[in-house]
């Protein structure tokens, strides 16, 4: 009767292993499932998006080295001429100096002055002042490049815009064309990125700041009766290194492709004095039809993102994650 007993009672304990066993696989296949069904949500748009921007891109290249010049197709493969055409245009050149200028002055000052409206608002006593200015900054990010063209078209004008008008108003009777001067046009210009950009510059600078390493350091050097100057100088800019790295990369990539503000405010005018590259192959392009030299254009400011930004992008990330 004892060995009956032992029989069945390992058999029902063979049975629970069998069933817990079988429970552990169903659910260790649920999870296999899951993880693939949530990894091919993630990977499968990345792999269209990245398929469709590098086809693009092959596609433009190609078409580049072809003899596209009307509204009709024709692949017929021409080698380089289009790029020849291109660097004999002294226009070509004029965009390759407007473009300079615009990374390096739109982007120095707009992180110079950002890190000292960034420290200054840290210093503000008056919290709700600070969240009041931080906010009246960030609004030009929030305005499309066309409208914010817009606005400083009727600022520039040089006989009833506002700057002349305001001036007037004081008794000064200023000689400033702003964009109507061929030699400045482009300075003020760039103005007018640093205006739009400064917020954002502000915000991403702030929450550097914000981090409890930097404060205690902040905190310490004040003890020591370092100056508001000595502290922004020699403790808070080495410590947010990595906030100014990624912040150079976003002012960089935007210089870069800079359009809306040119088209809208002069259109690369007076004469070709403010052109950019991105302009010139819209107006290639759209305007001229010579499709094959728009593209050889769009090649041109994709090689010269990847000479300029992408080696600083990957030294900047290596610093923030350093």
């Amino acid at each position: 009767m004892a060995t009956e007993v032992e029989v069945l009672a390992t058999i029902t304990a063979q049975k629970k292993q069998r069933t817990w066993h079988s429970m552990a696989a169903a659910l260790h296949n649920h999870r296999t499932w899951q993880n693939l069904v949530d990894n091919l949500v993630f990977l499968v748009p990345l792999l269209f998006f990245v398929i469709l921007l590098y086809a693009t891109l092959a596609w433009t290249f190609y078409v580049s080295f072809t003899d596209w010049k009307t509204v009709t197709a024709n692949y017929q493969f021409t080698g380089v001429k289009w790029y020849q055409f291109l660097v004999a245009q002294p226009r070509f050149w004029v965009d390759v100096q407007n473009n300079l200028k615009w990374l390096i002055l739109g982007v120095g000052p707009t992180v110079v002055v950002a890190i000292l409206l960034a420290y200054l608002l840290e210093l503000s006593p008056f919290p709700a002042v600070e969240s009041y200015i931080r906010t009246l900054i960030l609004y030009p990010v929030a305005m499309s490049f066309i409208v914010t063209g817009t606005i400083w078209s009727w600022m520039y004008e040089p006989q009833r815009g506002v700057f002349k008008t305001l001036l007037q108003a004081v008794g000064i009777k200023s000689q400033l064309s702003f964009t109507t001067d061929p030699d400045l046009a482009t300075y003020w210009l760039i103005l007018i990125f640093v205006w739009q950009y400064l917020g954002f510059a502000v915000i991403i600078l702030q929450s550097s700041f914000r981090t409890t390493e930097l404060q205690e350091m902040v905190e310490a050097a004040t003890v020591d009766g370092a100056s508001k100057l000595r502290i922004l100088v020699s403790v808070i800019v080495p410590n947010i290194r990595s906030g100014i790295l990624v912040l150079v990369s976003l002012l960089l990539i935007s210089t870069l492709k800079v359009f809306d503000i040119v088209y809208i405010v002069t259109f690369g005018g007076p004469g070709i004095q403010t052109d950019v590259l991105a302009l010139n192959m819209w107006i290639t392009f759209f305007q001229q039809h010579l499709v094959s030299a728009g593209a050889g254009l769009g090649i041109i400011i994709f090689a010269m993102a990847f000479i300029i930004v992408v080696p600083y992008t990957i030294y900047a990330l290596r610093k923030w994650f350093e």
